[in-house]
């Protein structure tokens, strides 16, 4: 048995020449697999815009409530004691100087916004908010944030968050 050799033959200026072509064949499996490559790289950005939304979101909420539960913690800190309502919803921080005491400020639930005294809302899109004390002088405060819940259009963005916090009465001059 002998072994046939490869052979190149001769073509002018002394190179070899060889078939360095591409057949159809290599040319749709090549376009096949840098298509499948693109549709891949394209579903992992649509899913990181998903993702980056969600937490935007998430991150909207979070800073909404927080800026509301440290308005509650700051004003309790100025306050002598707290007063909460009998639905847990409502909050009135008083203060005793010279013998007469005085609302510094109160906070309640309406509808889906924490408010204050003056109608200014601190937070809205809340869904849950309990106040509570066992002392009159600290004050545990929760509440719970949530954005478009239930609705049919996107529902796998539904954000949900809870912010629980304690505040204490210190009678701390206002700056």
């Amino acid at each position: 048995m002998t072994k046939r050799l490869r052979t190149h033959r001769c073509v002018p200026g002394g190179r070899l020449a060889t078939n360095a072509g591409l057949t159809a064949l290599e040319v749709m499996i090549a376009g096949f697999v840098a298509a499948v490559i693109l549709v891949a790289a394209f579903s992992m950005y649509l899913t990181s815009m998903d993702t980056w939304d969600i937490s935007g979101a998430r991150l909207a909420l979070q800073r909404n409530g927080d800026r509301a539960v440290k308005r509650i913690a700051f004003d309790t800190r100025h306050g002598d004691t707290v007063i909460v309502g009998a639905d847990s919803t409502s909050i009135a921080v008083t203060r005793t100087i010279g013998g007469t005491t005085a609302t510094l400020a109160t906070y309640a639930l309406m509808g889906d916004q924490v408010v204050n005294q003056h109608g200014t809302v601190l937070a809205s899109d809340v869904t849950d908010l309990r106040f509570s004390t066992s002392n009159g002088v600290k004050l545990w405060i929760s509440m719970t944030l949530a954005d478009d819940m239930g609705t049919t259009a996107v529902p796998f963005d539904d954000q949900r968050v809870h912010i629980n916090s304690v505040a204490v009465c210190r009678n701390e001059l206002i700056p």
